[in-house]
């Protein structure tokens, strides 16, 4: 029995640091640069999936690179890329929401 001490001791302390710190909660972005990133690709996503043989929507590479370079903080590239594919596009890149430029 006093071989296990010191896994129930060990399970002891980590279930207290589970329970005692916070989890983190998915959260919007908390730079203005992030928010413009997915401000960005969510107008992407919106608008360009349609019905034809035609559309790629989410699967595009572009899409896809832009946000992952968002994901890793490299937002200025992820930003570009997404503001040149909406353009070679045809869309109009959206102006920095209001919510994108207080945070």
């Amino acid at each position: 029995m006093t071989y296990l001490l010191p896994f129930l001791s060990l399970f002891l302390v980590a279930a207290f640091v589970c329970l005692a710190l916070p989890g983190r909660a998915v959260a919007e972005p908390t730079s203005p640069e992030a928010s413009r990133c997915k401000q960005l690709i969510d107008h992407y996503d919106r608008y360009s999936a349609g019905r034809s043989a035609h559309s790629d929507g989410r699967r595009n590479m572009t899409r896809i690179a832009a946000s992952i370079d968002c994901e890793r903080g490299d937002y200025a590239r992820g930003i570009a890329e997404m503001e040149e594919l909406l353009q070679s596009r045809k869309f109009k890149v959206p102006p920095a929401s209001a919510t994108a430029n207080a945070r």
